[in-house]
């Protein structure tokens, strides 16, 4: 279960042959529940490299030490 201020991995997003996201590891800064679909999904907001932030599923983080 990934909760907020744990430090997760995370691996490179592509979309459309274009690189959105490249992977490492960052820290949750939030976790709300999926906007754009019906399910009972969870986005976490993670600040990665850089202090750039994102979204991403919190099902696709894997907790790291």
């Amino acid at each position: 279960m990934i909760k907020v201020g744990d430090r997760v991995s995370y691996s490179s997003v592509y979309a459309l042959g274009r690189l959105m996201v490249k992977g490492g590891t960052g820290r949750v800064m939030e976790i709300k529940p999926d906007p754009y679909g019906k399910t009972s999904r969870q986005v976490a907001i993670v600040k990665g490299y850089r202090g750039k932030k994102f979204e991403m599923f919190a099902s696709a983080l894997k907790v790291v030490n």
